[in-house]
């Protein structure tokens, strides 16, 4: 795992040094820079290391093959090189370190760009061809690791962060106003936007070519291409093919030159990977729970974590986290977030906790609630279709309210907060009914909220929305899933709190391989009435996952709220220097303060913050 950067183009003004300083957190041992004068200009590239995989210098970076046509920066882990460097040795290459950079590199040579089909593992890396003159760009298919780049009249640049393109000294420091949007309606900012003016993010499974000064694009993994197959093989046929590509993927991610942890929240995902490596031979492995101070026990796990720990004779770490702590932490997790969200504050603890251990890599639960089903949203799934359905020309707001507040009561299990019903009204809109429904779960502030916040009409919030094919109801919702809320929140937010504390965070549900088995499996084998994510529990086979997932799902979430009211404190937002109505905000902020809409708070305080620190100006719009 590392931090890259670079550009292509007129070098002038461009500093170079602060790029790669932006990036240190992400790879603090080592640091390496190549340079290449051309015609046009300079193609320059920097890196950060964080040795995981051949500790050596051998593995120093950028790396270049053999004969200097190719120069790579490789952030990531290409989990299966092996397989692949012993295929490529029987046609005739040879290797000098133990590192898969170099066996991209010889991959690229003898594939070119076919090469990343053959790649299982989480990666994003720019690669020079020196002889076609030309950039590549390319990330990985669920989006684990993050690339941003920034495209002006004569050059391109690209990072790991947002904020390494920040530090260049050429990116004019304003909020771009399609990921203010995004973030707004979701805490989080969405593909292809970033949160300031100029800046993309490259789309996840795709790779990006820049030459002459203009740039090709494509998607080379589409999840909307895995659709539901007809499979009419027995239930105790399939069982076995999943629990092999689970342990496959659980033991591709154990690769590694050093210790690999575990965050071990004792839900069935962190202990279906604990089980299943346990039982294959990975003995001792270190786990890491938060738990909470007396006020805060009903959020942990504590019961369940420590007794996953006992069965499987892991080497258990516990950190006790209450107000105090958190104050503390609080305005260290600002300082970690290359964009703002409201989630992955959880991530930032036990990765600090992981890494005060000396430890560099940890293995994560993220992916496996949305292709397994586990999300109780699922099963409310039937009633945001169907109310979807009153979307007529001039339904009256009026008739749409008394209605959500009719509902109230039999969806008050599925909102924590009340006032979310109110994103209902998402229902009542046009558009694809599943985009809608969407919205309806996920979204903070909804579409009459945002006018208000931006003083403005403001294009449909369902351009955030990445729909990936259809399908069974149940089987667009888990793509819907996959494709938006893992990719990006829970997949960008484990990348940025995990490395802030120069820690890897692997993700084994999103080997691309199982992915593409279990999206494709017919919906009954992984919806069971009554039962919780039956297609995983019963591919592990284990008495404790079978027994924790008959428990209520909890999720792995922190007590912001309650801590916030208890005296966490933060700088209250203000509306002009986000680009915000100063009234719309103060109506949100009265409203927390009345025992109200803390997300909506949340998701002001956390930009606000975030906005100061990066020293932003508001969108032009």
């Amino acid at each position: 795992m590392c931090g890259i950067c670079g550009f292509l183009g007129e070098p002038t003004d461009i500093d170079r040094q602060a790029m790669l300083f932006a990036l240190h957190h992400r790879g603090p041992d080592d640091t390496g820079e190549y340079d290449e004068k051309l015609p046009g200009g300079v193609l320059w590239f920097g890196h950060k290391r964080l040795a995981i995989l051949d500790l050596s210098p051998a593995g120093h970076q950028p790396m270049s093959s053999p004969d200097g046509r190719y120069t790579i920066t490789f952030n990531g882990e290409i989990y299966n090189f092996q397989e692949i460097k012993q295929e490529l040795k029987k046609s005739g290459y040879h290797f000098l370190s133990r590192s898969d950079t170099e066996v991209i590199l010889a991959a690229w040579d003898k594939w070119g760009c076919d090469a990343i089909s053959r790649f299982r593992g989480m990666f994003a890396f720019g690669l020079w061809d020196r002889m076609e003159q030309c950039l590549w760009l390319v990330r990985d298919r669920l989006g684990e690791k993050p690339l941003y780049y920034l495209h002006q009249k004569n050059r391109f640049l690209f990072a790991s962060e947002v904020r390494s393109l920040l530090a260049s000294g050429i990116v004019e420091r304003r909020l771009d106003a399609d990921g203010l949007d995004s973030y707004l309606t979701f805490g989080s900012v969405t593909q292809p936007y970033s949160m300031v003016k100029d800046i993309k993010c490259l789309e996840a499974g795709c790779w990006l070519r820049y030459q002459n000064g203009s740039i090709t694009r494509n998607l080379f993994w589409f999840l909307a291409e895995v659709g539901e197959l007809e499979d009419r093989r027995r239930r105790q046929d399939l069982i076995p093919e999943v629990a092999g590509a689970l342990l496959e993927s659980f033991k591709l991610c154990m690769v590694a030159d050093v210790p690999v942890a575990l965050l071990l929240s004792g839900g069935v995902d962190s202990t279906s990977i604990l089980a299943l490596l346990t039982k294959n031979g990975y003995d001792n492995l270190g786990t890491f729970s938060i738990i909470f101070d007396a006020d805060n026990q009903r959020y942990d796990e504590e019961y369940w974590s420590s007794r996953a720990a006992a069965r499987f004779g892991s080497q258990h770490t516990r950190i006790t986290v209450g107000l105090k702590e958190a104050r503390a932490w609080i305005a260290q997790a600002a300082n970690c977030m290359d964009q703002p969200s409201i989630d992955g504050f959880n991530t930032l603890l036990v990765s600090q906790a992981i890494a005060n251990q000396g430890l560099k890599v940890a293995i994560a639960g993220q992916g496996s609630d949305e292709q397994f089903l586990g999300y109780p949203s699922r099963d409310y799934l039937k009633v945001f279709l169907a109310l979807t359905k009153f979307s007529l020309p001039g339904w009256p707001i009026a008739a749409a309210h008394r209605l959500i507040s009719l509902l109230g009561p039999s969806l008050s299990g599925f909102y924590r907060h009340g006032a979310r019903l109110k994103n209902l009204l998402e229902l009542f809109g046009p558009g694809n009914p599943y985009k809608q429904a969407y919205l309806a779960k996920y979204s903070v502030f909804n579409h009459i909220d945002l006018e208000n916040l931006r003083g403005s009409k403001r294009p449909p919030q369902e351009g955030f929305v990445t729909l990936a094919g259809g399908g069974t109801p149940q089987g667009i919702w888990s793509r819907l899933e996959l494709s938006n809320y893992l990719r990006n929140t829970l997949l960008r937010d484990g990348d940025q709190m995990s490395m802030a504390c120069s820690l890897e965070l692997r993700a084994p549900f999103c080997d691309h391989r199982l992915v593409e088995l279990v999206t494709s499996l017919p919906i009954e084998q992984k919806v069971i009435p009554g039962r919780q994510k039956p297609l995983l529990v019963d591919a592990v086979n284990d008495e404790l996952v079978t027994e924790t997932a008959r428990r209520t799902k909890m999720g792995f979430v922190l007590p912001i709220e309650l801590w916030l009211r208890q005296g966490l404190l933060l700088s209250e937002p203000r509306g002009e220097p986000l680009g915000l109505s100063e009234a719309a905000v103060a109506r949100v902020i009265r409203r927390f303060r009345q025992g109200q809409d803390f997300r909506e708070y949340w998701t002001l305080a956390v930009l606000a913050r975030w906005v100061e620190d990066q020293r932003l100006l508001p969108p032009l719009n």
